[in-house]
C-alpha cells in the first residue's frame, strides 16, 4: 500500500478517537507523508518484521507495535526502532533501486 495513503488514513481514523501506527522502511518518506504515529525499521521492503523465520524479531518488533500504539505520543511522531539488518546488503541495494 501506498505510504501516503496510509498516512492519510491513519490521520483520519485517529480524527475518530481509533489509535493508529505504521511501520516505515523509508524514514525520509514518513516525514514528508506525516502519518500521526510510526515505528521506523531498517530492514529490507518484503521483510519488515525480520527474516523468514526469525520468531524473536518478529515477536519483539510486534511486542514494540503494541507497547507504542498504548503509549501516548505527540502527532507527527516517527520512533526509531533498534532493529538493524545485518544479513547482507538487501535493503541498501533496494535503497538504490538495485534489487527487487
Amino acid at each position: 500500500m501506498c505510504s501516503q495513503s496510509v498516512g492519510l488514513i491513519q490521520r483520519i481514523l485517529d480524527q475518530q478517537g481509533i489509535a493508529t501506527l505504521s511501520l516505515t522502511l523509508v524514514k525520509e518518506m514518513t516525514q514528508q507523508v506525516k502519518p500521526s504515529r510510526a515505528l521506523y525499521i531498517q530492514h529490507p521492503f518484503g521483510l519488515t518484521l525480520g527474516d523468514v523465520g526469525d520468531c524473536a524479531t518478529h515477536a519483539a518488533i510486534f511486542n514494540d507495535c503494541l507497547r507504542y500504539a498504548a503509549e501516548e505520543q505527540p502527532p507527527g511522531t516517527i520512533i526509531d526502532l533498534p532493529y538493524l539488518w545485518t544479513k547482507d546488503d538487501l535493503r541498501e541495494r533496494q535503497l538504490r533501486k538495485e534489487a527487487h
